[in-house]
């Protein structure tokens, strides 16, 4: 008759100790979660960078774009970087060649500056001062002076007869000095835009450009009031 009763006491003291265990257990748990929680709110509060300041001024000298040094001599070394081929060309003291380029046998003066995606071919001259914006080709055949700006995207062209294959005449085209060529323009073979000379943006000159002279349109022409 003892036996049971003492029995049960020790099952209870024995429950009520697991009880006791497994919620001690529990608050550690959680007390040791809740600070590992707020450790890592901590950390990445104080550690985060401030984000950027909305429609914040982007400065000139902000921007780093990538150039080319080729050297200075005539028969210069082949240049081929990761975007650029540059192959036996004469480039000026101070000019500036930007990434991704094509040149090929070609000069190019003193203080010039030719941007990005620009394609010269053989036998091209491009004088002192003069500014090739980016995406413009020059084939074989075109002689450009000094202090000549050629906007974005103009196209010269060196065959009047096109073809795939088989025999082609090369047309000479000549921009003489201090002219200016707008965007988009198309140069066709043959022609000479002359001294000073100013053609529109989107023109397609198929006939010589007078000195001093604005043309524009397709096919550019000067303004009937000049």
């Amino acid at each position: 008759m003892v036996v049971g009763p003492a029995s049960m006491i020790l099952y209870t003291f024995l429950l009520l100790v697991d009880v006791t265990l497994t919620l001690q257990t529990t608050t550690i748990v959680v007390v040791v979660a809740v600070l590992l929680l707020i450790t890592w709110i901590g950390y990445n509060l104080f550690t985060e960078p401030p984000p950027p300041v909305p429609n914040s001024p982007l400065k000139p000298e902000d921007l780093q774009p990538e150039t080319i040094e080729p050297g200075i001599a005539s028969g210069a070394p082949n240049i081929r970087s990761e975007f650029s081929v540059i192959t036996e060309c004469e480039v000026g003291e101070g000019t500036v060649l930007r990434d991704h380029l094509n040149l090929y046998k070609c000069r190019i003066g003193r203080n010039c500056k030719i941007e990005s995606f620009v394609y010269i071919e053989e036998g091209v001259s491009i004088g002192d001062n003069c500014k090739v914006k980016p995406h413009t080709f020059i084939p074989s055949g075109v002689v450009i002076g000094n202090d000549v700006f050629i906007g974005p995207g103009v196209v010269f062209t060196n065959d009047k007869h096109p073809r795939a294959v088989g025999e082609w005449t090369m047309g000479r085209t000549v921009v003489e000095d201090g002219a200016s060529i707008g965007a988009g323009a198309v140069i066709l073979p043959g022609v000479t835009i002359g001294r000073n000379a100013v053609v529109g943006a989107g023109s397609v000159v198929t006939k010589d450009v007078p000195s001093g002279s604005v043309v524009y349109g397709n096919p550019s022409r000067a303004p009937r009031n000049s």
